[in-house]
């Protein structure tokens, strides 16, 4: 069954694509056949949907909802794009540094990522630049500064590192984390998107003045205050973000500061059905065994050269099925000691910083909380089809499975040690 299982998941992925169909309903379809096949009931099938994630997600693509509805994201871009001057070039490092110094001081990978897609998509769409070139930086930059002490991922790591009698992981994790993620956005800019030849666009349409960008109205103030509270909520008070998204939206819409029906509509719910869908798919295959199988077979290869980057990709793989700081990271790191010490050589830092980096790479994926806040934003600009939104499913996915593969060979080449 943890054999069938693995099969059945690659293969509703791959029908889903093949006949444009909805993942999330083909992952769903394929779940319950899978279920009924192995002796599940679906009642706990059904206990598999992770109303957390849905809720979170919906929240938030609620309150962009709004932010687009009242144009609060197009001005910002504008704004944006002025002080740029028309430089396409400084996009993705504009992105790429916004997100790490917001996620460094604190605010956490879920929140800035989902200020920075939207602020992505709505860049690009001012720009005529297809969003997924330049999605992935504002992300990317999120999980460069997403593993500082002060985060709630760097405190995660170092606190269950701690408890597991590993010490000195701040710095070494902040760093090569940083590090890592300034290579990967570096490779994604120059070799994939080329960004490095894309010309310089007229502000204007006669390009003899800048347009004249009027200011932001109260109404879009209220809405660019509202991110920040969400933020605040989110971080220093440790609220559901789907939660504060709500609860701010509800103030917005009393205010009037957009039309709740017309923000409604805008909600992409084709994307939360298929994050839903391949959730519980997983959750079954996870259930079966089959992401154990998987595990096990990467770590029958390890060796002492070889364990941290066998664990990066190990804890991406998992990450992809879960969340890397509430499952991955407490459940890898302390096993780290164990395997270290049955390998002649093997370093306990480096293990453990492959690890964390590895997991949190995968986090590209549209599976994923930062990867399905990219494909939401995606997802609720203007003319988006069903064809466009699993071509950049399967792009994000592509890009999480790279960015793994990448750690795992940082780690195999030393950057770790």
């Amino acid at each position: 069954m943890d054999f069938i299982s693995l099969i059945v998941l690659v293969a509703a992925i791959a029908a889903a694509f093949i006949f444009k169909a909805n993942t999330g309903l083909v992952a769903m379809t394929a779940a319950l056949i899978l279920a009924r096949f192995a002796g599940i009931t679906d009642k706990w099938l059904v206990k598999q949907f992770d109303s957390n994630l849905f809720i979170m997600l919906l929240g938030v693509m609620y309150l962009f909802s709004i932010a687009q509805e009242n144009k609060t994201l197009d001005l910002l871009s504008k704004k944006v794009l002025s002080l740029c001057r028309g430089r396409v070039k400084l996009f993705p490092l504009i992105m790429f540094v916004l997100a790490a110094v917001l996620s460094a001081i604190g605010p956490g990978l879920i929140s800035v990522s989902a200020l920075v897609a939207a602020l992505s998509v709505a860049l690009a769409k001012q720009s005529n630049i297809n969003p997924i070139k330049l999605l992935p930086f504002g992300t990317l930059g999120a999980f460069a500064g997403g593993l500082s002490p002060i985060t709630p991922s760097g405190i995660v790591a170092i606190g269950v590192a701690a408890e597991s009698g590993i010490t000195g992981l701040a710095a070494p994790l902040m760093i090569k984390m940083a590090l890592t993620n300034v290579l990967y956005a570096a490779i994604l800019y120059f070799l994939i998107f080329k960004w490095h030849k894309e010309k310089n666009i007229q502000l204007t349409a006669n390009g003899d003045q800048e347009e004249k960008i009027p200011p932001f109205t109260a109404k879009q103030w209220m809405t660019l205050a509202g991110i920040a509270v969400v933020a605040v909520l989110a971080t220093v008070f440790s609220m559901n973000v789907g939660l504060a998204s709500f609860a701010v939206s509800v103030v917005l819409t009393v205010f009037k500061a957009a039309d709740e029906g017309a923000a409604m509509k805008r909600v992409p719910w084709n994307t939360l059905i298929m994050i839903a869908g391949v959730g519980i798919l997983i959750s079954l295959v996870t259930e079966l065994g089959g992401i154990d199988l998987l595990s096990k077979a990467l770590s029958a290869l390890m060796g002492p050269k070889t364990a941290s980057a066998i664990m990066a990709v190990l804890a991406g793989v998992m990450s992809w099925v879960s969340s890397a700081s509430g499952v991955v990271m407490p459940t890898l790191i302390p096993t780290v000691p164990g395997i270290a010490a049955t390998m002649q050589g093997a370093n306990v830092l480096e293990i453990v910083v492959g690890l964390c980096i590895g997991a949190h790479l995968a986090a590209l994926s549209p599976l994923s909380s930062c990867g399905g806040l990219m494909l939401s934003a995606y997802s609720s600009s203007e003319g988006v089809t069903a064809k466009d939104r699993n071509r950049v499913f399967a792009h994000l996915f592509i890009m999480s499975a790279a960015g793994v593969a990448f750690s795992g060979l940082l780690a195999l080449l030393g950057l770790y040690r």
